[in-house]
């Protein structure tokens, strides 16, 4: 499938999400996101998308970014198929994310864009190197209890639910995408990545206070190629003030 998706397209992905997350077992999502033998210990940590731009291979971050009128970022969860025999397939089907340029009433503005996935080795209670402009714990508990459920084989469908339904992404200010690029002086080599992390919360409803609930979101930060030490790890500013879609 290529990276930019017609509307048809997107629907059939996107459709294929919730159809999936709303009938999965909780071994099914933890398959998902962890690769099969003998890569057992490799596991979907972000999705990225590529700010380098040649004739042959655009940006299509930044060609989203430049798109008039754009006042949000959209980020939808989406199910592709699995990869064909002989393509690298560390798990069936493959969870992406596809970003849209909206107005400020959320009105789709740019085609639809899909992204890279990012798999990494995680060995259980591994610390995330953390740091940015959302608090510094606040990020380090996201991130790390997203490795600790997924190395621990507690990845379930409960965690991308909402009250109005299964989660089907985020929203984003369109500043949490643009202020990670101010510290770039070029583009060559760098990647936006979104990590995944756990947010831990008490709800008012359900009501349950003997534990907190767990949600699914995204942290985006920009990787440098000065950053190669720590791979994808968010050493730099780090950014998520976004809204669940559907709310709540």
């Amino acid at each position: 499938m290529e990276k930019i998706l017609t509307q048809s397209e997107f629907d059939t992905v996107a459709a294929a999400w919730t159809n999936f997350i709303q009938g999965a077992s909780p071994a099914e999502v933890q398959a998902l996101f962890q690769a099969s033998a003998p890569a057992i210990n490799q596991y979907q940590v972000s999705a990225s998308f590529g700010l380098t731009s040649t004739p042959t291979d655009p940006s299509y971050l930044v060609a989203m970014l430049s798109t008039p009128g754009i006042a949000q970022v959209a980020a939808r969860f989406v199910l592709l198929p699995p990869a064909e025999v002989g393509v690298d397939k560390p798990a069936a089907p493959r969870f992406r994310l596809v970003l849209y340029a909206a107005d400020q009433r959320g009105a789709r503005l740019s085609a639809y864009y899909q992204s890279d996935a990012n798999w990494q080795t995680v060995e259980p209670q591994q610390l995330a190197a953390v740091g940015g402009l959302v608090p510094y714990n606040l990020i380090k508990g996201w991130l790390n209890g997203w490795t600790t459920a997924a190395t621990t084989q507690q990845l379930r469908p409960a965690l991308f639910a909402t009250s109005y339904g299964p989660l089907q992404g985020y929203n984003f200010d369109l500043g949490d995408f643009l202020d990670p690029l101010f510290a770039a002086k070029t583009f060559t080599n760098q990647r936006l990545f979104l990590r995944f992390g756990l947010k831990a919360y008490y709800p008012a409803y359900p009501e349950s206070l003997a534990a907190p609930a767990q949600t699914f979101g995204l942290v985006v930060r920009l990787y440098s190629p000065s950053d190669e030490a720590d791979g994808d790890e968010l050493s730099g500013p780090s950014y998520d003030m976004s809204k669940p879609y559907p709310p709540g």
